[in-house]
């Protein structure tokens, strides 16, 4: 991982900026996803959802593809069988929760949020910055590219604005 600095993003009553997460894209070679699955004890996702496993979360990330959330040891379990790539300095994460989070991201989002389930992962916009989408508990997950954090930033504050004390 880089030694970078994150951008300086305000929290605001309904979302907030995560701390830094080590985040890796794990990629199956073409015929390799058994032994990929075999070497790290578990089935991935083969649709559009989270699971958590040893400690690590693996969410789908497109066919035979899915970023591993604090996997530290994934690069050693895969050696050979996967493409394994450190995305821990490309990506900013933010957490939206409370009684307001469907609400701001059906602003957003083109995707029904609504009836977004827990675990369920969306690859989509949100204020046209390409962003992973997924639940965390009660917690809404959006983790966009870190060159366009600040976009996003704005974007989820103006969404936020109507449902902030002294507003609305």
């Amino acid at each position: 991982m880089l030694d970078i600095s994150l951008p300086a993003l305000a929290a605001s009553d309904c979302f907030r900026p995560l701390p830094l997460r080590q985040i890796f894209s794990l990629a199956a070679f073409r015929t390799t996803r058994p032994a990929l699955e075999a070497a790290l004890g578990l089935e991935l996702p083969s649709t559009p959802c989270r699971i958590i496993h040893g400690g690590a979360v693996y969410l789908w990330n497109g066919p035979n593809a899915w970023l591993v959330i604090d996997g530290d040891t994934i690069s050693e379990k895969t050696a050979g069988i996967a493409a394994v790539t450190d995305q821990s300095d490309g990506l900013f994460i933010f957490a939206l929760s409370g009684p307001y989070a469907v609400r701001m991201l059906k602003k957003l989002v083109p995707i029904d949020v609504e009836s977004f389930a827990p675990d369920e992962v969306a690859i989509t916009l949100a204020a046209h910055v390409g962003v992973r989408l997924w639940r965390e508990g009660d917690d809404f997950i959006l983790a966009c590219f870190r060159g366009f954090a600040g976009a996003l930033h704005h974007a989820l504050a103006e969404a936020a604005q109507e449902f902030l004390p002294g507003r609305g």
